[in-house]
């Protein structure tokens, strides 16, 4: 075995546990966050670090990631900040067929010229903390959501065609997520766009994760409420933009309206949630 090889090995090793490290920060800087898209999370990868298919190989022939980055999101519980403001580090290993960092894992399970099945993990950060508003206080404390599940990306007219499946494995939720995108890639002076659009499924479970209120967390002010199944409409932006070699400038942008079966519930305020994000991610 050569000395690069090894080197690789060793820094894929270290890159998991750096990972576990990383996702422990994340947690407590983070515990109010909504969750990206699977779909706009892969869309981001791949701007950030075009894939090489005839890397020598397909799992250890990749590039360390490490960066930072910021989003301020909108908050539509009732009495919260109208306004979000996260940060975190950012810390990947990333190859053609295997992704491992605070985003998440991806592994490329087949692939082919037009389309690819990848299984996926990610954190579901909690949707609220009992203090983020008086309104809140008294509802059952949320855990952090360990999900797991399925892609599948394929070709289609000039982009690409993504779907998830996504599905709790910690009994935090018990529910289940099917996200539906369609990107399309744009460059534009140097820099790379992608306009995506598309609708978001969860369970009756998991969209009671959000904004459910059972017997328990009834006050005179706040009633009972069962949501059912959500369709979740989306349109997202990413773009990235060469500094210099190895190092990217990245942006995000996105908007979810939100159906009736979160808008009727007593916890929410609004119709609809956006956000922006902004980082710097370097490659090496």
């Amino acid at each position: 075995m050569n000395f690069h090889r090894f080197s690789n090995m060793i820094g894929n090793g270290l890159i998991l546990f750096g990972s576990g490290l990383c996702a422990t920060a994340l947690v407590l800087v983070m515990s109010t966050s909504a969750n990206a898209q699977q779909n706009k999370r892969d869309t981001l990868r791949d701007q950030v670090n075009p894939k090489d298919a005839n890397a020598s190989d397909p799992w250890l022939g990749g590039n360390w990631q490490f960066g930072a980055f910021g989003q301020a999101e909108s908050n539509p519980y009732r009495g919260a900040d109208s306004m979000d403001l996260d940060g975190l580090p950012l810390l990947a290993y990333d190859a053609e067929r295997l992704h491992v960092g605070i985003d998440g894992i991806a592994v490329k399970v087949w692939q082919n010229e037009f389309a690819s099945f990848d299984v996926i993990g990610a954190l579901r950060m909690k949707p609220f903390d009992n203090d983020d508003s008086s309104y809140l206080r008294g509802m059952q404390e949320r855990d952090m959501a360990y999900d797991a599940g399925v892609g599948f990306k394929t070709r289609l007219w000039r982009g690409e065609l993504g779907a998830h499946y996504l599905t709790d494995v910690n009994d935090a939720h018990d529910g289940h997520e099917v996200d539906l995108t369609y990107t399309l890639p744009l460059d534009l002076h140097g820099v790379t766009f992608s306009w995506g659009g598309g609708v978001l499924w969860q369970s009756e479970k998991l969209a009671n994760y959000y904004v459910g209120v059972s017997g328990t967390e009834v006050r005179s002010d706040r009633s009972a409420y069962s949501a059912d199944g959500a369709f979740i409409p989306h349109l997202d932006l990413t773009m990235t933009y060469p500094i210099m070699d190895g190092l990217m400038l990245m942006g995000t942008g996105g908007i979810k309206l939100l159906p009736d079966s979160y808008t009727d519930s007593p916890l929410i305020d609004d119709d609809y949630t956006y956000s922006l994000g902004l980082g710097l991610v370097y490659n090496f």
